[in-house]
């Protein structure tokens, strides 16, 4: 296959509107590292408030912990191997994961308080 020399454009964010570049590592999220931090703090928000309201089923114990470490992972290769140069997204990375590790903590409370039902 020949090469153009020509590069292919980044992609794009998938929310409407903007036009900020898909980090390479949020590629299968289609998200600009803004949109994906703030994606993270909503979901650890409602995932927080469910824990509260509902009882903790295994379903629920799952979902949680799996989406704990997909977002962890995903914002500590970020932060690893492709660092934003801007102090406030280090700050805003740094931030959403200690979001997660108290998801985290309410998560293992509430486990512990009650057995998880099926």
């Amino acid at each position: 296959m020949a090469h153009s020399g020509k590069q292919q454009p980044a992609a794009k964010c998938r929310v409407s509107g903007c036009r900020e570049p898909v980090d390479p590592y949020l590629a299968q999220q289609k998200l600009c590292l803004e949109h994906f931090v703030t994606d993270v703090q909503d979901r650890c928000n409602r995932l927080a408030h469910r824990l509260a309201g509902e009882d903790l089923s295994q379903a629920l114990q799952r979902e949680i912990s799996q989406f704990i470490i997909f977002a962890a992972a995903k914002i500590a290769t970020i932060g690893t191997y492709n660092p934003p140069a801007s102090q406030l997204t280090r700050g805003k990375l740094l931030h959403v994961m200690l979001l997660l590790a108290d998801l985290r903590e309410r998560l293992d409370r509430a486990a512990t308080q009650v057995p998880a039902r099926p």
